[in-house]
């Protein structure tokens, strides 16, 4: 594939560009580890299947913190959180052909500013799949890595829903000739919300007047997904968020009427978001 590259230090496929060390990876790069099968003394794995544990999978930590060191997102990178859904579907029944073996995908779904100036969070879905590809549980990742001095702007377009992010978006879309008379009749708050995180963008008369984390009479409609879901709209091909949508992939909560009556100002904000993480200027969608 044209946009993968090896990774020198697992022998793994990497699809994605391939990093620096002073550079972060891109939002939604991928990286696949190496298939983990289970050893077994007469018939029976010797690690434990216990359905209760966490994380929620058969497989012992050590050997997950392993298969996670193989996914990581920058060599220097050190591993911060880790936390596993528990609504996960459960493992397979021990001892039948589902049982095999496991590794794990991850996707880079955020990148924000860490708490010191000098390094960036890197955050990740990790998935645990089976032989046949089938998800057995997933997490969310976060990892601490160096960034290159000066690196703050590029950090802020790949933050998604931040304030710093809504901040970017907002110079844009003053900019953009379409957005003001998508949004003239429209006195309001859109929020964008992703896993522990949104941004709302006061508009009035055709203009963001503030990007807030909380309007103080909140939001007139909120458009949440997961950080995964983000990511993958974010660095898809084209603008396809009305068939995400209606795939489940995305939701709006908040006043219907006005969340399909500003469908065309969504989409304009969303070229901006997608232009944001791909490092371009903007994207024409018809919108």
């Amino acid at each position: 594939m044209s946009d993968s590259f090896t990774d020198l230090s697992t022998g793994l496929i990497k699809e994605g560009n391939p990093m620096s060390q002073d550079a972060a990876p891109a939002v939604g790069t991928r990286s696949s580890s190496a298939r983990h099968v289970a050893r077994h003394v007469a018939g029976h794995p010797v690690e434990a299947h216990d359905t209760t544990a966490d994380p929620p999978y058969a497989a012992e930590l050590s050997v997950l913190l392993r298969l996670l060191a193989q996914v990581r997102p920058a060599g220097d990178a050190e591993l911060v959180s880790l936390s596993w859904d528990r609504h996960s579907p459960p493992p397979p029944v021990p001892g039948t052909d589902d049982d095999s073996g496991v590794r794990l995908e991850a996707t880079v779904t955020r990148l924000a500013p860490g708490a010191d100036p000098s390094h960036a969070m890197i955050h990740q879905a990790v998935h645990v799949m089976d032989d046949h590809d089938r998800v057995r549980a997933r997490s969310s990742v976060a990892w601490s890595a160096p960034t290159a001095p000066g690196g703050g702007r590029e950090l802020d377009a790949a933050d998604f829903a931040s304030v710093r992010w809504g901040a970017r978006v907002r110079e844009r879309l003053a900019a953009d000739d379409r957005f003001a008379p998508a949004t003239r009749s429209f006195d309001g708050t859109i929020a964008f919300a992703a896993h522990d995180r949104q941004v709302h963008f006061r508009i009035y008369r055709g203009a963001v007047i503030e990007v807030a984390r909380r309007s103080l009479s909140g939001a007139t409609f909120t458009v949440e997904g997961t950080d995964l879901e983000w990511a993958r709209f974010l660095t898809a091909p084209t603008n396809d968020f009305i068939r995400r949508a209606n795939d489940g992939g995305f939701r709006a909560t908040g006043s219907g009427y006005q969340y399909l009556r500003m469908i065309k100002a969504i989409m304009i904000i969303l070229d901006h978001a997608r232009a944001l993480a791909r490092g371009t200027t903007t994207e024409a969608t018809g919108a």
